[in-house]
């Protein structure tokens, strides 16, 4: 249980990170929440993570510039399982999103 706690707050440190930078893509659904976003100014490393419902697993990479548009891709591909209002593009969708993380305990 504690880890799901600590993956959690992992987390919501690596969502806040990409909810600054430009660019980045995050989405949320019932399955998981999911970021990509560069982790230097020149944008030659890119961080991708994801933490799934209701497990709390927490999956953390750092990639370079083409495999991160090779996952966007990838990622792009599930939208219409999903919906595309699973894409989060507001600061309110941002904090329902990261409120997600509270249930992880």
């Amino acid at each position: 249980m504690a880890q799901k706690a600590t993956n959690a707050k992992s987390f919501a440190a690596l969502l806040a990170r990409a909810w600054e930078c430009t660019p980045s893509f995050i989405c949320s659904n019932d399955d998981y929440i999911y970021c990509l976003y560069p982790s230097d100014d020149k944008k030659q490393k890119w961080i991708e993570a994801s933490i799934t419902f209701p497990d709390g697993s927490l999956d953390k990479k750092e990639i370079d510039p083409v495999k991160a548009i090779a996952l966007l891709i990838e990622e792009l591909k599930v939208l219409p399982d999903y919906g595309a209002d699973t894409v989060v593009t507001t600061k309110e969708k941002l904090d329902e999103t990261a409120s997600r993380l509270a249930t992880l305990k």
